[in-house]
């Protein structure tokens, strides 16, 4: 936890972060908030900067005090974080905690629970949970943290208030990555583009190198070369559980290929060239049919070589019938 942030280093999250302030202030704190968004958005970090502040001797997450210092190096005797043991939160855990929940805080005012990942509660987990949620203890407050309210009991969901995070704006991301990540500002841009309002994705998309994936698929295709099909083939293939969002990034290349097809829509820079305007649409098709081949299991050597090939026919017929007009502004 040594990479806290404070509330005013926190970007693009302003009207979730202005509500919680408002309750601290107000000292109008629920027993239980459920914090949902994308991920990658900034939940658990928000839920984590709040955590200090309520801690925090000044009420502002100052750092520097004796409670702020011992939940930074996650020794806070009165913050409880319940990850996933495996794939799930069970059952157990929720009785440990229960537990606790009887008792006062050993330090602080208030015992602060943290779900990270909510959605990965076991039913009978759920169900345990439930009770303390509906008869909440006194002197605990639960931040739970999921994808969507679709994603956890109806139950829970209500004896929650829900605190919603939006994807980050691009030009936040753009300098995210710049600023704190010391991303170069081309890689940056295709980045915060590309993670589609998430500051995770788009740290996950740097560090898997996937960017420069996209570039040799691009250059690929377009050059229609055989041993360049087969080299970006297999390493493709190696991919395996990443394949869906490496698919899923090759749409949002073409959806923006496609928008800047527009006179008044610039296309970004960052991104792998832009393909023939007839391109795009077939094109999106036959990545589409990918998701649901993957599902099926079927052969992935295969199925990207018959991706590949298709897709570098459909550049070529395209490019083809391109106005020589447009091929020179591109």
């Amino acid at each position: 936890m040594s990479d806290l942030l404070s509330f005013e280093e926190i970007l693009g999250q302003d009207q979730a972060i202005s509500r919680l302030k408002a309750a601290q202030a107000q000292n109008r704190l629920p027993h239980a908030y459920l914090f949902v968004g994308p991920e990658g958005v900034g939940r658990q970090t928000v839920a984590r900067a709040f955590f200090r502040r309520l801690l925090c001797t000044q009420g502002q997450g100052c750092g520097r005090c004796k409670p702020c210092q011992k939940f930074a190096k996650g020794l806070h005797p009165d913050v409880e974080i319940i990850e996933p043991q495996g794939k799930s939160v069970r059952i157990e855990q929720i009785r440990e905690l229960e537990a606790k929940l009887r008792f006062r805080p050993l330090e602080a005012s208030c015992r602060l629970i943290l779900f990270p990942q909510a959605e990965l509660l076991t039913r009978e987990a759920a169900n345990a949970l439930l009770k303390s949620l509906e008869e909440p203890p006194p002197y605990n407050l639960f931040i739970l943290i999921a994808l969507t309210t679709e994603s956890l009991l109806p139950t829970i969901v209500s004896r929650c208030q829900v605190v919603r995070f939006r994807p980050l704006p691009a030009q936040i991301l753009f300098r995210l990555l710049t600023e704190r990540f010391d991303k170069l500002p081309e890689e940056a841009q295709g980045l915060s583009l590309l993670a589609e309002g998430s500051i995770g994705r788009a740290l996950r998309l740097s560090e898997k190198g996937f960017l420069q994936e996209m570039e040799r698929f691009v250059l690929a295709i377009k050059r229609a070369s055989p041993s360049q099909i087969v080299s970006l083939v297999e390493i493709l293939s190696r991919l395996k559980e990443e394949l869906p969002l490496f698919l899923e990034l090759l749409l949002v290349w073409l959806r923006h290929s496609l928008w800047s097809s527009s006179p008044r829509d610039a296309y970004p820079s960052g991104l792998p060239e832009p393909p023939p305007k007839a391109f795009i649409l077939p094109a999106m098709e036959k990545i589409e049919k990918c998701f649901w081949a993957l599902e099926r299991n079927l052969n992935l050597e295969i199925l990207f070589l018959v991706l590949t090939t298709e897709l570098a026919h459909l550049w070529q017929e395209a490019s083809s019938k391109e106005p020589e007009k447009e091929k020179l502004e591109m």
